[in-house]
């Protein structure tokens, strides 16, 4: 486990589609916090095009920029299951990985309700991907898009959908399912050429949301993505001073890789 403060690292997040929304091969929503009833946008603090970004391209990446984070904690685990003992042999207990299983918890100034509309809804019945009725008022877009090759369109993703079904649309072998966490740790603007390092959660759902609350309100509130495929790192292209990372890792997850 790593734990980082807020100023030391650059937080971005997108969804796993490299598709920009709006275009001729993608409609909306890229993944989306908005909900049904428009006033309540604004009594929240939102407005109709706060997103998520798709990680289309550098760009794109950081227009998903995260502020106001206090405390950043990185985990790595791993699960295992217990196999025996069998019948009529030794007392013998051994232990089977089944998956590696990352976790990035981000605790942020809270300043609006984007985060717990993303988490506990209610979403936008029009872009809602499931059976319709009141599940969209029920569910938030925990789990990212998936993409509608048929109505070449993108939809919020119930979580009905198996991962290697979450495909981008138009690619068989590309998984979209859930979000990718962008971690750019040690690029602090201090005047000097300092890279740091990209950590990228990839294909990450949203597991946990909380909000710590004193006398006076609601002061912080806490992010929880997890994700059992494998994290990536890179270093940044880019080693001017006090210029804003590039170099992304935005190449889609094949199916293979899960």
């Amino acid at each position: 486990m790593a734990y980082f403060l807020g100023r030391d690292v650059d937080l971005y997040v997108t969804t796993e589609s490299a598709h920009n929304a709006g275009s001729s091969d993608a409609g909306t929503p890229q993944a989306v916090g908005v909900i049904s009833n428009m006033a309540t946008i604004r009594d929240s603090g939102l407005t109709s095009g706060s997103c998520i970004p798709s990680m289309a391209s550098d760009a794109s990446v950081l227009s998903g920029s995260i502020s106001d984070a206090t405390g950043i904690d990185l985990s790595t685990s791993i699960s295992d299951e217990d196999v025996g003992p069998f019948m009529g042999k030794p007392q013998i207990m051994q232990k089977v990985e089944l998956h590696k299983e990352t976790v990035v918890t981000v605790t942020k100034k809270k300043k609006n309700a984007f985060w717990e509309v993303i988490y506990n809804g209610p979403s936008e019945a029009a872009d809602w991907g499931g059976t319709g009725g009141q599940d969209d008022h029920r569910q938030g877009a925990r789990f990212g898009v998936f993409g509608d090759t048929t109505a070449n369109k993108y939809y919020i993703n119930d979580g009905n959908t198996w991962m290697y079904d979450t495909v981008e649309s138009g690619s068989a072998t590309d998984c979209i399912y859930g979000y990718r966490v962008h971690l750019v740790i040690g690029n602090v603007p201090d005047g000097s050429a300092n890279p740091g390092e990209i950590f990228t959660l990839r294909n990450a759902a949203v597991t946990g949301y909380t909000v710590s609350l004193n006398a006076d309100g609601v002061t912080e509130e806490t992010i929880e993505f997890t994700s059992s495929v494998n994290p990536t790192t890179k270093t940044p292209t880019n080693t001017t001073a006090n210029s804003v990372p590039t170099g992304f890792d935005i190449t889609r997850t094949p199916i293979v890789e899960l």
